[in-house]
């Protein structure tokens, strides 16, 4: 729950759930009180007299159903990953007008493999694809947080782990700068622009074949993005068990699982050389 706070972070997330805990009268600080003191060190605190409505609040009930959709896809094809424990649509400090949380992995991993990262990306983009389902093409900018996170990642996959087999397993950082301490020239000489363009079209081709696989997961699973979507809009939350029995019935599409595979490997070399 708490991978990659620092010791001052820790301390800070023991006395705010002491104070939680105080606010209710309690002798002891309990689980649930460290559960809400993560929850606002991540997300912000809930805006509880800031609520949403008529539209607004429709568009993201589905956005934040669409995330819980298909990060339960994603762990259904890998197992040991995180289930979706709380959604709620009531809006937190940090500007955030939803919030779907999904617990860390474990608390020692320090790595994440190609697998589990394809995984992030689509769920990353799943709200954007439930917008997409539901609206008829017509989106929002509530993804904006999605897409910067989700964009970040796919830069790294392509210049930094490299995960690209177009560009190969290499470093773009250390080649365009000549070597670790620069004392090889830049070899790519006046053609970085020819690079920059590369890295893009890697970039642009494994987020919208991550889109169009998030997509192929929310239509594969109407009933619950609808049936869940309504039940959040009318009760603002839904975590525990409650929720694991709406998202119990989700099923992964064959892109899903080709994708997370890697059997999309060619089609995105295809389109990042089109």
């Amino acid at each position: 729950m708490t991978t990659g706070f620092t010791g001052a972070d820790l301390a800070n997330l023991v006395n705010e759930a002491a104070l939680l805990a105080g606010r209710l009268n309690k002798e002891i600080v309990e689980k649930v009180d460290f559960i809400r003191a993560v929850e606002r060190s991540i997300a912000g605190i809930e805006k509880k007299h800031a609520k949403l409505k008529g539209n607004e609040k429709a568009v993201v009930a589905r956005h934040e159903v669409g995330h819980a959709l298909v990060g339960t896809a994603v762990a259904n094809l890998l197992p040991g990953q995180p289930r979706v424990e709380k959604l709620s649509i009531l809006p937190r400090s940090g500007g955030a007008l939803g919030f779907t949380y999904t617990p860390p992995v474990t608390e020692d991993r320090y790595l994440l493999f190609v697998d589990e990262l394809r995984g992030r990306l689509v769920t990353l983009l799943g709200g954007r694809a439930a917008e997409e389902v539901v609206l008829a093409g017509r989106v929002s900018t509530g993804a904006l947080d999605d897409i910067r996170r989700a964009t970040d990642m796919a830069y790294k996959a392509v210049a930094e782990y490299g995960l690209s087999q177009r560009i190969g397993p290499i470093s773009l950082a250390t080649l365009s700068n000549g070597g670790l301490d620069d004392s090889g020239g830049s070899p790519w000489g006046k053609d970085q622009g020819h690079l920059v363009d590369l890295v893009q079209r890697e970039v642009k081709a494994l987020l919208q074949s991550s889109l169009e696989v998030a997509l192929s997961v929310i239509r594969a699973n109407p009933a619950v993005l609808e049936g869940l979507g309504a039940y959040l809009e009318e009760k603002e939350k839904v975590e525990g068990e409650e929720l694991q029995e709406w998202l119990k019935s989700v099923v992964a599409s064959k892109e899903l699982t080709s994708f997370i595979r890697g059997q999309q490997e060619q089609v995105l070399q295809l389109e990042a050389g089109s």
